[in-house]
């Protein structure tokens, strides 16, 4: 593999190992955070010289785990050389042991045996295939697809258009596989693979009981603690919102130093959320940097976005733009408060859900006439019958109904379930809250916050994703968690006292860009660019697509329905072949002028 394709995610170092007997190839590219010195660097080996380790991502309990490994033979600081350790000693016993985001793969020479993992949510990505009789294994697709080219799968296509982002259920080609959250991979010198899950557990874990509230505040204090692990600064951001306030505040709490938070403002249509920022950084005393972005620049970021994903999605843009002006500050890590609005419901899906599963069992011939009520009928019509809170939530996402997708000659596979989640006292806001976090969550929000946050070389850390916390939220009653007329209840009543009254007393807004504006102004070129790839592609028929821009234009389709198409268009553009070295060498260029 050409580790000159993985550049962006560890601009650092670079390495590779093979074995003597030519089975095992291991590349990695460094972004240096724990152990900076030579110790650290990657591929490693372990003290015995007979396993071998690529790793991406931070174990935040390794300090921890390392107390547990009295008599290893220690040659560096490192959470690498702590999971070779881990390894060495409880094999992969050792997975449930782990506390944070990783994706790893260990060659054992004795056993001439690789074992892949990946950590319980899918915070850090894991790809694999087979060629010939060769599996390759990789963070990203696009190093996949440069030595294991295929065809596009239409199933694929159809279910990326479905919810926005490719499922890691069905990717774009069938030759692409993901190795699912909380599992392993095992594959032997025959050939032979194996897979195991070690998490959830079964029975789930719980923890004491007590005042949810406190319990809440005493795990996200905890968790926040473990988050700051580094040997470099570790920044936040800082939107102004209920999440990022209260991982700033708690962080801030914890830090020796100041704190440096960021906020990104995009003055346009009220948009700006940064005197609210301002007024948190005030108060934790945080070294606060304002990002004022000027049209000019956010449109050429758009466009730079879009290059550089791994895999197509929707929803990218905010996350690069974010991430793309905190990482040209110098920042290598930063806090982000993903997570909270699945598991504490911030959405407005766990208050719609009652409603919408009395109209699921309204019989589906009576419900067809809703049809012509326009595009909310329409879908209110595609709801499953008699769904669960679960199935409801996966509707929710969906961006287009089957009818649709049949319209534009694509195939309708019925969308798989998602993975499965601790639901210990199960009720319908702990379904909720479990389909967010494996489907919306996994497949678009973690993706675009790696994949995004990679390209400029930044680590997101999402101290809510803390796998302890989950659980435990999860095992509560729907009734501490949701209050006639109030957003997050208990992650309010856990942490008020952190962060002002305006913060939590008023709308929730977020970064917003005004896309159809753009779309049908100077983005126009790019926006025709990608419908006419995937008109080229066979994959949007002319009529489909005259129908959908005169349906843009007049105001009666979301812009999101026609921009999963321009992404599409020019993200197959782009992965038509194997990225060359020169490509790469202009989208850093690129990166360069517009940083």
């Amino acid at each position: 593999m050409d580790l000159e394709l993985m550049r962006h995610r560890g601009p650092d170092a670079r390495g590779s190992w093979q074995s003597r007997d030519g089975v095992c190839w291991l590349g990695h590219t460094r972004l240096s955070i724990v152990d900076l010195s030579e110790a650290g660097a990657q591929p490693m080996s372990s003290a015995t010289g007979q396993r071998h380790i690529v790793f991406n991502g931070e174990i935040y309990n390794h300090l921890e785990l390392r107390s547990r490994l009295e008599g290893y033979p220690w040659r560096g600081a490192s959470d690498t050389e702590t999971i070779l350790a881990a390894y060495d000693r409880w094999g992969l016993g050792m997975l449930s042991r782990l506390k944070g985001m990783f994706a790893f793969a260990i060659y054992d020479c004795e056993t001439q045996s690789l074992v892949a993992a990946r950590d319980r949510f899918g915070m850090k990505p894991l790809y694999f295939c087979r060629q010939g009789g060769e599996l390759l294994i990789a963070s990203e697709v696009r190093l996949l697809r440069s030595a294991c080219p295929g065809p596009i799968d239409k199933e694929g296509v159809a279910d990326y258009l479905r919810h926005g982002a490719a499922r890691e259920e069905r990717l774009l080609w069938s030759n692409l596989r993901c190795v699912p959250p909380g599992q392993w991979l095992r594959v032997e010198r025959n050939g032979e693979q194996s897979q195991g899950t070690y998490w959830p557990s079964i029975p789930p874990r719980r923890l004491p009981a007590g005042d949810p509230a406190a319990c809440v505040r005493q795990l996200l204090e905890y968790s926040v603690e473990d988050h700051l692990q580094a040997d470099v600064r570790v920044a936040s951001f800082l939107s102004g919102g209920v999440d990022s306030s209260i991982i700033t505040a708690l962080a801030a709490r914890k830090m020796g130093g100041p704190l440096r938070t960021f906020s990104v403002a995009f003055r346009q249509g009220g948009l700006d959320e940064s005197d609210i920022a301002a007024e948190v950084a005030r108060r934790y005393r945080t070294e606060h940097t304002r990002l004022e972005l000027e049209e000019a620049d956010v449109l050429g970021l758009v466009e730079l976005a879009v290059s550089q994903l791994d895999l197509p999605s929707v929803d990218a843009l905010n996350t690069f733009i974010i991430a793309h002006s905190v990482a040209s500050n110098g920042i290598k890590v930063a806090l982000s408060g993903l997570g909270s609005d699945e598991l504490f419901g911030g959405y407005s899906i766990f208050r719609e859900t009652r409603a919408l599963r009395q109209i699921s069992r309204i019989p589906e011939r009576l419900r067809s006439v809703l049809s012509w009520l326009g595009s909310k009928g329409r879908r209110l019509a595609d709801l499953p019958p008699n769904a669960s809170a679960a199935a409801i939530a996966r509707w929710r996402r969906r961006f287009v109904t089957d009818a649709e997708l049949k319209g534009l000659g694509l195939p309708c596979a019925p969308s798989s379930p998602n993975a499965p989640m601790p639901l210990p006292g199960e009720d319908s806001f702990a379904d909720t809250s479990a389909s967010e976090l494996t489907g919306y969550m996994r497949d678009m929000l973690l993706r675009d916050s790696d994949q995004m946050s990679m390209a400029v070389s930044l680590e997101l850390r999402l101290p809510f994703l803390d796998h302890e916390l989950v659980e435990f939220v999860l095992g509560l009653p729907a009734r501490e968690k949701e209050r006639r007329g109030r957003i997050k209840p208990l992650l309010i009543d856990a942490c008020k006292d952190l962060i002002p009254r305006g913060v939590y007393e008023r709308p929730k807004m977020g970064f917003g860009l005004p896309m159809r504006e753009w779309m049908m102004g100077p983005l126009v070129g790019l926006v025709n660019q990608g419908l006419n790839a995937s008109s080229e592609l066979g994959l949007l028929p002319a009529a489909g697509r005259a129908e959908m821009t005169r349906a843009f234009r007049c105001g009666r389709l979301h812009w999101t329905r026609v921009w999963s198409w321009v992404v599409l268009g020019l993200y197959f553009v782009r992965q038509g072949g194997a990225q060359s070295a020169s490509a790469v060498e202009r989208e850093a260029e690129l990166l360069r002028q517009v940083s």
